[in-house]
């Protein structure tokens, strides 16, 4: 399915993907949101894409708000800010990466350690109860789909 055709559908999770559901496009923002800025030529060289398709895949995120192109002090190059909004898909990154983890696992993959910046110690992604933050279990969780 197309991006386009993901607009159709009034659900949030299609509404993301409109944003977020080309090919690279995750893999782009993972690699945003690993530093402050990222270059152009270090997108490309890690991820093994070619120029043309990452630089429509900026253009598309820049679009978005997703991340801000920035001059490179000192240079006539750009390099590619994280803004607020792709910040807010760290949850989503490291939870992609904690189940591909378990559900495609391969011992070549790069493992995603979550610590906490202070101490050092591991984090969990968990649910937490809204009115006083008591973790509940995934299966203790139910999803309602509420229309308008």
């Amino acid at each position: 399915m197309s991006t386009a055709n993901y607009a159709k559908h009034l659900c949030p999770i299609a509404q993301a993907l409109v944003d977020l559901g080309d090919q690279w496009t995750l893999l782009i923002v993972r690699d945003a949101l690993s530093q402050k800025q990222v270059r152009f030529n270090e997108l490309q060289e890690n991820l093994g894409i070619s120029r043309n398709l990452l630089t429509r895949r900026l253009n598309q995120l820049c679009e978005a708000g997703i991340l801000e192109k920035v001059a490179v002090e000192g240079s006539k190059r750009f390099a590619y800010e994280p803004t607020e909004k792709c910040r807010d898909l760290r949850l989503v990154i490291h939870a992609m990466a904690r189940w591909g983890e378990k559900w495609r696992p391969d011992p070549r993959l790069t493992r995603v350690e979550t610590t906490e910046k202070t101490t050092g110690k591991p984090v969990a992604l968990t649910f937490a109860r809204t009115e006083d933050g008591v973790a509940v279990d995934l299966a203790d969780v139910r999803v309602v789909r509420r229309r308008p």
